[in-house]
């Protein structure tokens, strides 16, 4: 239960430049029909109008009576990893939730969230839906699971269309912060370094099949910006670097380590092929090709290629 004066959830919205948006993005918390929760706007050095937008919703809160409060950061651009975790840093609640300032949740999305929760659960896994300015809808409904040790809840969720992305999960908050839980600062890949090894730590994870959160599809998004997937490339192998020992660390994590390892290098593949052997050298220096172990036939052939044949790898498994 949640402690006296202590809201359920701590709903945490990295705000840059994303006016257009800002406005549906923060509409969708406050219109839910689930209400104990702290909304943190942490407005990332806009030079737009969000900075004035989250100010408007801070002072409409405190002349409301009994709505949810508001709380709002400005803090000069440091990247979305420095919001989330100054976000963070301010959060009162008994679970975290991360919602980028350009996607919305779904009209019940709180609620869902807190039916699927119970005693001790330190993860709850939801899902997502891809919007996209034509009005196309995407939906990745999944199938859920019960509590799971996080090793255990790992070898499912790698089936999920989304495995990393840290707004598909509710964390409770002292869990996150006993283990020390941070963003990587100025990393465009930051949840991809983290996610896993939150994962892997984690006693209890959960998944429900529905679908509580819309991520929108835009030409301005990372993953649609060639320029910084060059940039996204080395801001994993960096994290990386920094994550398996910790990963490492955990019983029975070797299949978390294997696909951290061929998802890295997988996704390595989209660069030129000259650059894709130059990460594979640095990886392989790093002593990262140590911990591809196959556990299914199935992820024999791939897990060859990789380790003794990159240049035929690349040519197979080319994104």
């Amino acid at each position: 239960m949640p402690r006296p004066n202590r809201p359920f959830f701590s709903v945490i919205v990295p705000i840059y430049n994303v006016q257009q948006y800002a406005i549906q993005c923060i509409d969708s918390v406050l219109h839910q029909d689930f209400q104990d929760f702290e909304l943190i706007l942490v407005d990332d050095g806009s030079t737009d109008q969000s900075g004035e937008i989250c100010d408007r919703y801070v002072k409409s809160s405190q002349k409301a009576t009994g709505s949810p409060e508001i709380k709002v950061i400005h803090q000069a651009n440091a990247g979305l990893s420095a919001a989330r975790n100054s976000g963070i840093k301010i959060a009162r609640g008994e679970y975290l939730i991360f919602l980028d300032g350009d996607d919305y949740l779904e009209a019940r999305a709180l609620s869902t969230i807190k039916n699927g929760i119970e005693p001790g659960l330190d993860l709850l896994r939801y899902q997502a839906e891809e919007v996209f300015d034509d009005g196309k809808i995407v939906k990745y409904g999944e199938v859920g699971f019960d509590a799971l040790s996080g090793v255990e809840a790992f070898a499912r969720l790698i089936y999920y269309h989304y495995t990393e992305n840290a707004w598909l999960y509710a964390y409770r908050r002292d869990f996150f912060l006993k283990n020390h839980f941070e963003y990587a600062d100025g990393c465009i890949a930051e949840d991809f370094g983290l996610t896993p090894l939150i994962i892997a730590k984690a006693k209890k994870v959960k998944a429900i099949p529905d679908i509580c959160y819309n991520y929108r599809q835009r030409d301005g998004s990372i993953m649609h910006d060639e320029k910084k997937l060059a940039r996204r490339t080395m801001d994993i192998e960096k994290q990386l670097k920094r994550i398996l020992p910790q990963i490492a660390e955990v019983s029975g994590a070797e299949p978390i380590l294997h696909y951290l390892v061929v998802s890295f290098l997988t996704e390595a593949t989209r660069q030129k092929r000259t650059d894709f052997l130059k990460i594979y050298q640095t990886t392989k220096q790093a002593g990262m090709l140590k911990y591809i172990h196959p556990t299914s036939l199935r992820a024999i052939p791939r897990s060859v290629l990789l380790k003794y044949f990159p240049k035929l790898f690349y040519v197979i498994y080319r994104r």
